[in-house]
């Protein structure tokens, strides 16, 4: 597996909130390099568990879903693009203006979200569609059609809020298709044209999940691989409802149950419609 992107995870988790040489709704790239210079350990044990450390600054949240080895590249990104770089006095004006660098679809990030856990990353895939997906559970809470989200009510409450939905909620899932009662474990995602392939371990093995938009109508295609091949027929179970028509590319869909020989488990796509 290549060694991950530690300025394109920089621009997916962080550059919301951090700029190189002024602090904006957190410290400067600068002056983190200062704090944390020759001490990836300590950086990344921050970036895990973060805790209040500064009066009218919004908490940051966990960036457990990274990964460690994610977040040892972002540290190498930080300590080489602010090697030499003074901070800047902050500027006056809204300090929670959107960094530019969100300002394009896709978007994918890291937020508290309504009706999801701690852990969720809010996905655009494109300018009608997006999702929340809860690294915690490690499962798809909801799509929506519409707009994005809006950061604003988490930003002024001090992370003590959550983003709100720009759009209608138009599917969602109570539970993960695989069940309940397994382990599962967040091993982070990677970025493809933009794009983020979600991967996870359920039990013994490890799920990839990717999404993306439908080229025509509304809605969305997850690609999942499972490995190892599952030595039975594998199950996923989805909820009815209305406006939704989901199809798969292999096994059986009743209802809403879709059977898989454990062939067909190695690789499949679902694709979900929307009205």
């Amino acid at each position: 597996m290549a060694a991950p992107d530690g300025a394109q995870l920089f621009t997916n988790n962080c550059s919301a909130c951090h700029l190189l040489d002024q602090m904006v709704v957190g410290p400067s790239l600068a002056e983190i390099r200062g704090l944390y210079l020759g001490k990836p350990d300590d950086f990344v044990k921050w970036c895990v568990a973060p805790k209040k450390k500064r009066e009218n600054v919004i908490e940051m949240p966990s960036m457990v879903h990274v990964g460690d080895e994610g977040l040892r590249a972002i540290y190498d990104h930080i300590m080489k693009v602010a090697e030499g770089v003074k901070a800047k006095k902050q500027d006056p004006g809204d300090p929670y203006k959107t960094s530019a660098t969100y300002t394009a679809r896709p978007q994918v990030q890291r937020i508290f979200m309504p009706n999801a856990g701690p852990a969720s990353i809010a996905v655009a895939l494109d300018a009608t569609n997006s999702l929340c997906w809860d690294a915690g559970e490690c499962r798809l809470r909801y799509a929506w059609t519409g707009g994005f989200i809006d950061g604003f009510p988490y930003w002024r409450g001090n992370g003590s809020s959550v983003a709100a939905v720009v759009g209608t909620v138009k599917y969602t899932e109570a539970q993960s298709p695989f069940g309940t009662g397994k382990e599962v474990k967040f091993l982070g995602y990677t970025m493809k044209d933009k794009l983020p392939t979600f991967r996870y371990q359920i039990g013994a093995q490890t799920v990839t999940e990717r999404f993306t938009p439908l080229k025509e109508g509304t809605g969305f295609q997850r690609t999942f691989a499972v490995t190892p091949t599952p030595s039975a027929p594998m199950t996923l179970e989805f909820t009815a409802q209305d406006g939704v028509t989901i199809t798969s590319d292999k096994g059986k869909m009743d209802g809403t149950k879709l059977t898989l020989a454990p062939a067909d488990a190695a690789t499949f796509t679902l694709t979900i419609s929307l009205k």
